[in-house]
């Protein structure tokens, strides 16, 4: 299997009481029953992994080759690859069969391993310390996560969203080189390329209250209303941007080919793709489409 020695440990019939059983009075261990001739086993096996390095040390993965293992796989009744058992406490307290999504299996971590240990846990202690106003001291934990866990770009992500929300492109823009290519193609990646670029875009426009009194002369000139909502949207006014990108969209969909809901698209990646406001431009995005 193509993965990191450091991130799992091979069991055989005589290591399996040390790597599982003992092993599970101390963190939740994965045993990850596979085969090399297996397409789905590969297929789940960087998954597995991921979730190994997002639990920082909560969680173990052993894997036991079924083939070479067939002792051990009849032990545990396992009649379908790849199935993977979880052990607590000496003694498995869950299982699945066949290739289960991230989150899924997340799930069932989450309801054996404490969440506060994890490194979800440590993320979203982060956040709630951010948002209550300790927001040097937040992200100063967040880019020690980050050092630890060179090879885990979750900490490099929130922090890179804390310095987009906080206008220090070019801080976020030197953090992204060190992402991975799956965290490089994030909504919160995207939304950091769109807000450079909007930078470059609005800096030869006509100012916010010169395009506020365009639109007092025109409420139809939509070219002043979609330059405004860009000027907007670049000085972090991004709810009134999105509402004149909506209205545009109610009255024209098919200004300048459609820009207004592409527009509004970039905004939703500049904001991570997530949260209150999203959600509720993309629900009026799509009613006024329909």
């Amino acid at each position: 299997m193509n993965m990191e020695a450091q991130h799992y440990t091979d069991a055989t019939l005589e290591t399996f009481v040390s790597e599982v059983i003992e092993a599970s009075n101390e963190k939740l261990v994965m045993v990850d029953f596979w085969a090399d001739w297996c397409g789905p086993c590969k297929q789940l096996a960087p998954v597995l992994e991921r979730l190994v390095m997002r639990y920082d040390g909560s969680v173990k993965l052993v894997k036991v080759d079924a083939d070479r293992h067939q002792d051990l796989a009849a032990q545990f009744g396992i009649r379908s690859l790849p199935t993977v058992f979880f052990f607590k406490q000496g003694r498995p307290v869950d299982r699945f069969m066949g290739v289960q999504s991230e989150s899924a299996i997340a799930e069932i971590i989450n309801r054996h391993v404490d969440a506060g240990s994890s490194l979800s846990g440590k993320l979203d202690m982060a956040r709630q310390y951010y948002e209550q106003g300790h927001r040097d001291e937040a992200k100063q934990f967040v880019a020690q996560l980050a050092q630890s866990m060179p090879e885990s770009d979750e900490p490099k992500l929130l922090l890179m969203e804390w310095l987009m929300a906080e206008d220090n492109l070019d801080e976020a823009l030197e953090l992204s080189k060190s992402l991975g290519e799956e965290a490089r193609n994030s909504d919160i990646c995207k939304g950091l390329s769109v807000s450079i670029e909007m930078q470059e875009v609005v800096k030869d426009m006509p100012s916010v209250d010169a395009l506020r009194e365009a639109l007092k002369q025109d409420e139809n000139d939509h070219l002043a209303r979609f330059q405004l909502a860009q000027r907007l949207v670049s000085v972090r006014k991004h709810e009134e941007g999105l509402e004149h990108l909506l209205e545009i969209v109610r009255r024209d969909r098919g200004f300048q080919d459609d820009a207004a809901r592409k527009f509004m698209i970039k905004v939703f990646q500049m904001l991570g793709g997530r949260g209150e406001l999203v959600n509720t431009y993309r629900s009026l995005l799509a009613r006024t489409l329909n």
